[in-house]
């Protein structure tokens, strides 16, 4: 079912600038004017148009984002030039290259220019093959378009290619690398795109169970998928009682990625799949429930992680687990008061059938611990609680590990996936605290993300960390979010977290060194 599956031809160039031939070339300008060293005078020497005279008059500025794109000539070897603002030198940092590449292919694209070159020694500060990364990343995030249900024609031309020119002592090597890594990573991100954008009647569990199996078949990757009557054997409470309601059977998918052998580390992914949460008995109101086509955001993320850390073939085990459900009201749906036995030895109050998340996500963690992970992490748009603490623009992460917490964060930062460490305070206990089961399953408004991170805690007997990501995994027209990072789409599904899950799967393997024994130290720190 693959959807909108971005293609982009990369190339390296060793000549010099006067010897480029392309269609367009971007060059970043600080927004002092500034263009690398040498690269001006280049620049002047092939254009009819004295760019420095632009500079000096400040018809060029270099803020961020602001563009200028020169035709110029057909006659030209270089037929336009696209000059992009970087902003202040001393705010440089790397998702400024990832937005300024979106912006400059979605400029092209509507002037029907398909193919660019890039002047890599104008981004300063990182080696070629961490730019040349960072451009496809943002090239193919920003060329991304959710065109499945729609027969209006796009005018936009569709980009081809990506040519990086480099110096001629650059390691072609690595940065041919560093353009593969940054391709698998942006594909990774546009499918989950593809997966939480696709409605609920056509992204059913027992779909959203085929895409996995065809990405496992894709990548190489082992899947097991568990039916109703398999996850009733194993008496998976939750997630029998969350899926009542519905007609559309639940499915339980395990994909492993066999990438450090039997004794190697290994790491659990699990990813909330509700495919459609209307609330359940305790129904959500009509304004915004169309939007919960994407309460599976946190499965796509999984899913398509797990396709990265293939493709990338990272040296570790990882097993993406992902519960499966659709929350709908129903003569048989569960029901507030009811006490539901979850897989593992608890019982749980149901005091609010919209906090449905958490019920199916308990099932998947307790069974993440059978199977010996040696860290766990879940990723989910879980709670409301959680947006209104921290907006749309960084994600909530709660964790019983301060050593992984640190690790996932500082993945986060290298690709702009923001996030803030809420508390798992032991006070938060009584507010899911039950008279007649051993826990309940909403601890109300007051500290709603903290208490439902207090909630996933119950089931976890091993270091883990919870990605709350009801503010970020989607963006509304409103959303400030993608005028920050333009290879984000202007609405729908932002794909975020499969970039930090990826990065974070080979931070483990470098800190641990392949070792399992060592990382279980660690994760003690």
């Amino acid at each position: 079912m693959r959807l909108n599956e971005v293609k982009i031809e990369t190339r390296i160039e060793k000549c010099d600038l006067k010897a480029l031939k392309a269609s367009a070339l971007l060059v970043g300008v600080f927004n002092d004017g500034e263009i690398e060293a040498g690269l001006l005078d280049d620049l002047e020497a092939i254009s009819p148009i004295s760019i420095r005279a632009m500079i000096d008059a400040k018809e060029i500025r270099g803020e961020f984002k602001e563009y200028t794109l020169l035709h110029l000539g057909q006659n030209n070897p270089i037929k336009h030039l696209i000059l992009m603002g970087l902003g202040r030198r001393s705010d440089f940092y790397l998702d400024k290259i990832r937005s300024v590449s979106a912006r400059a292919v979605r400029t092209l694209r509507k002037a029907h220019i398909t193919k660019m070159a890039v002047a890599v020694n104008s981004f300063p500060g990182f080696s070629p093959d961490i730019v040349t990364q960072a451009i496809v990343e943002g090239t193919m995030m920003g060329t991304y378009r959710a065109t499945r249900f729609t027969f209006r024609e796009d005018h936009r031309a569709t980009f081809e290619s990506l040519t990086f020119l480099v110096d001629p002592d650059a390691d072609e090597k690595e940065i041919a690398l560093g353009a593969h890594e940054g391709a698998v990573l942006a594909n990774a991100v546009n499918l989950c795109r593809d997966l939480a954008n696709e409605p609920g009647n056509s992204m059913t569990p027992t779909l959203l169970a085929e895409e996995a199996k065809r990405v496992a078949a894709e990548n190489n990757l082992e899947i097991t998928v568990w039916g109703r009557k398999e996850i009733a054997e194993r008496e998976m409470g939750g997630i029998l009682a969350v899926s009542q309601g519905s007609r559309e059977e639940p499915r339980f998918i395990v994909m492993r990625h066999h990438g450090a052998g039997p004794k190697g580390p290994t790491l659990a992914l699990v990813g909330k799949g509700i495919t459609f949460d209307s609330g359940g008995i305790s129904i959500k109101p009509a304004e915004r429930m169309a939007a919960m086509k994407y309460d599976m955001a946190g499965a796509a993320a999984v899913i398509a992680a797990m396709q990265a850390i293939a493709k990338l073939e990272i040296p570790l085990n990882v097993m993406g687990i992902i519960p499966s459900s659709e929350n709908l009201p129903d003569g048989k749906a569960y029901k507030p008061g009811d006490v539901i036995k979850m897989y593992g030895p608890k019982y749980v109050e149901v005091v609010n059938t919209d906090a449905e998340g958490r019920m199916i996500l308990a099932d998947a963690l307790h069974y993440a611990c059978t199977q010996e992970a040696d860290c766990i992490i879940d990723v989910a748009t879980l709670t409301g609680g959680c947006v209104i603490a921290l907006g749309t623009m960084v994600t909530g992460i709660m964790s019983n590990s301060d050593w992984l917490c640190r690790q996932i964060i500082d993945a986060g930062i290298s690709h702009e996936e923001k996030m803030w460490r809420l508390p798992l305070f032991p006070e938060y206990d009584i507010q899911i605290r039950s008279n007649v089961a051993d826990i309940t399953n909403s601890g109300g408004r007051p500290a709603s993300a903290s208490t439902a991170g207090k909630f996933l805690q119950e089931f976890v007997d091993r270091p883990w960390a919870h990605l709350d990501i009801a503010g970020t995994a989607w963006i509304e027209e409103d959303n400030s979010q993608y005028f920050h990072q333009p290879y984000l789409p202007k609405k729908g599904a932002t794909g975020w977290g499969v970039r930090t899950l990826t990065i974070v799967a080979q931070m483990l393997v470098d800190a641990c060194e392949g070792d399992a024994a060592k990382l279980r130290e660690l994760l003690q720190a």
